[in-house]
């Protein structure tokens, strides 16, 4: 009886662990999701998610926001960190946008996540753009969501212990 419950706590808590983020036709092993506050006064942008993946060997962050179905987060995402440091990450074209949910992943290279296991994400500054709009564009700028308040997390703890393997 023991070995049995064992056995089913250990499975349920494999199967709880495994979280998988969407983009188009891939998915990716993430973490959990995680929040951070739009510095924005614009009612219509809204906090930003982000989770960590692996892309086989390669890191990712792909960061989220629920904003409207004709717009997308790309052009370059900047990751300041609590020490100063400044994370630059370059566009690679892997977004999507479903239920009105823009979403969008950018590489990490083995350094920039040495440096995210030092110091903490303080803000993310992104850009959200609109082919579509027109001049009739209220979407499109540079955003800011910051690691504060009630939803602060410890990046240096989620980053070192998930790409520890």
């Amino acid at each position: 009886t023991i070995l049995i419950i064992t056995l089913a706590l250990f499975y349920a808590v494999n199967v709880n662990g495994q979280n998988f983020a969407f983009i188009g036709e891939n998915s990716y092993p993430s973490t959990e999701k995680y929040m951070l506050q739009s510095n924005s006064d614009k009612e219509d942008i809204g906090n930003l998610n982000l989770v960590f993946a692996k892309d086989g060997t390669t890191a990712l962050i792909i960061v989220s926001s629920k904003l409207s179905d004709v717009v997308k987060i790309a052009e370059k995402l900047i990751i300041y960190l609590d020490d100063g440091t400044v994370i630059s990450c370059t566009d690679r074209g892997i977004n999507d946008n479903v239920d009105d949910v823009a979403i969008s992943a950018y590489y990490l290279t083995a350094s920039e996540l040495s440096k995210m296991k030092s110091s903490n994400i303080n803000t993310i500054r992104f850009e959200i753009v609109c082919p579509v709009c027109g001049q009739f564009n209220s979407w499109e700028g540079i955003y800011s969501a910051s690691n504060k308040g009630s939803s602060k997390t410890d990046f240096t703890k989620v980053v070192s212990e998930f790409y520890s393997n």
